[in-house]
C-alpha cells in the first residue's frame, strides 16, 4: 500500500507539472532604445529552482536566483533571481520568440511559456493637408513611418477615413477623404499608432467662399494700386532733387571758372614773345674799385671870393 501511494503521488505531481508547462504564448511590445521585461507569471520561482531563457532556441540565460550565467551580451540581458528577463537598448533584431524553463532541484520540468517580443518605433506626429474646391474639400492626414501604423481621420470623433496607402521612396503613409459638406469650415482630427506609442494632430479648416475670393481680390489690387503710387511719388521727388541739383551745379560752375582764370593770372609767369631773340640775363656789374687817393684826398679847396663893386660906380650909372 505505501508503494502505491508513494508511485500515485508522483504520478499527481506530474500531472499538476504537465498542467502548469503548458505552453502558453504571451505577446509583448518593446520600444526601439527602451527596455523590455518579460515576467512568468502565475508561478512563483524558488531560489533552488533552475530557470532557463532562450531566443530562437539559442540560450540565453541560465541560473538559480541570484547565481547566473550569461551566453549573449551581459550588459543587454539581465536575469532577476524572480526568473524575469530584461532587455535593454532594444532594436529591431531582438524582435523574435523567447522561450523560459523553470526547472525544479530535482531536475523535474515546471513550467515552460514562450513569448513574442515585437520591437516598434515611436510613431511620429501627422499633418494634416487639404484642397480647397468649389464643390468639396479633400483632406489628407500622412505620416513618415517606416512600419505600418495604424492611420485614420476624425471629424466630430467619427472616423471618416482609414485607408493607407504609402510610397516606398519616402516612408509616408497617408489617407484622404472628400468633403461634401455645405459648409466651408470643418474640423478633422488625424491619429496614428501603433502598438507602443499614438500620436493626432487637429486641424481646423477654412475654405474662401467667392465673397472671400472678391475681397481678396480687390485688397491685392488696392495694395497694387498703392504700390505703383508710391513707386512714382518717389520718382518724382527724385527727378525734382535731380533738377535742383543741376541747376545749382550751372550755378555754380561760371562763378568757378572766374575764380579759376583770376587766380591762374596771378600764378602763371608772362610768356616771352615767340620770334623775339632771347634776352641774355644781364649781369650785374661791380662797380670799379675806388682808387685810393680819392679817399685820401685833403680838405676842399675854398671857393673864390667875388669882389663887391664899388658905390662910386654905381653913382656914375645915369
Amino acid at each position: 500500500m505505501n508503494l502505491r501511494g508513494i508511485f500515485l503521488a508522483k504520478c499527481l505531481v506530474v500531472l499538476f507539472s504537465c498542467v502548469g508547462s503548458a505552453n502558453e504564448t504571451d505577446t509583448e511590445y518593446g520600444i526601439r532604445d527602451g527596455s523590455v521585461f518579460l515576467n512568468i507569471t502565475g508561478f512563483k520561482v524558488e531560489n533552488q529552482q533552475e530557470v532557463t531563457w532562450l531566443k530562437n532556441s539559442l540560450r540565453l540565460t541560465k541560473g538559480k536566483g541570484s547565481d547566473v550565467k550569461y551566453y549573449k551580451d551581459g550588459e543587454k540581458y539581465e536575469q532577476f533571481p524572480n526568473g524575469t528577463l530584461k532587455i535593454d537598448r532594444l532594436v529591431e533584431e531582438d524582435s523574435g520568440n523567447y522561450k523560459v524553463t523553470v526547472y525544479s532541484g530535482e531536475g523535474t520540468l515546471q513550467v515552460e511559456k514562450n513569448f513574442i517580443l515585437k520591437v516598434q518605433e515611436m510613431v511620429s506626429k501627422p499633418e494634416i493637408k487639404w484642397t480647397c474646391s468649389q464643390k468639396s474639400i479633400t483632406v489628407t492626414c500622412e505620416v513618415k513611418q517606416k512600419n505600418k501604423p495604424a492611420l485614420r481621420l476624425l471629424q466630430n470623433n467619427k472616423t471618416v477615413s482609414a485607408n493607407r496607402e504609402t510610397t516606398d521612396a519616402n516612408d509616408i503613409w497617408k489617407t484622404e477623404y472628400q468633403h461634401k459638406a455645405k459648409s466651408r469650415t470643418a474640423k478633422f482630427q488625424c491619429e496614428v499608432k501603433n502598438d507602443v506609442s499614438m500620436k493626432t494632430t487637429d486641424q481646423e479648416i477654412k475654405c474662401s467662399g467667392p465673397l472671400d475670393i472678391i475681397l481678396i481680390g480687390s485688397i491685392a489690387g488696392g495694395a497694387v494700386v498703392f504700390v505703383i503710387f508710391l513707386a512714382l511719388l518717389i520718382y518724382c521727388i527724385r527727378k525734382k532733387r535731380a533738377e535742383r541739383y543741376e541747376e545749382e551745379q550751372d550755378e555754380e560752375t561760371p562763378m568757378k571758372i572766374r575764380q579759376s582764370s583770376d587766380e591762374s593770372k596771378y600764378r602763371e609767369l608772362p610768356k616771352p614773345p615767340v620770334h623775339a631773340p632771347q634776352k641774355q640775363p644781364r649781369q650785374q656789374q661791380r662797380p670799379p674799385p675806388q682808387s685810393q687817393t680819392q679817399y685820401q684826398a685833403g680838405p676842399p679847396r675854398p671857393r673864390p671870393r667875388t669882389q663887391q663893386k664899388s658905390p662910386s660906380h654905381m653913382k656914375e650909372r645915369p
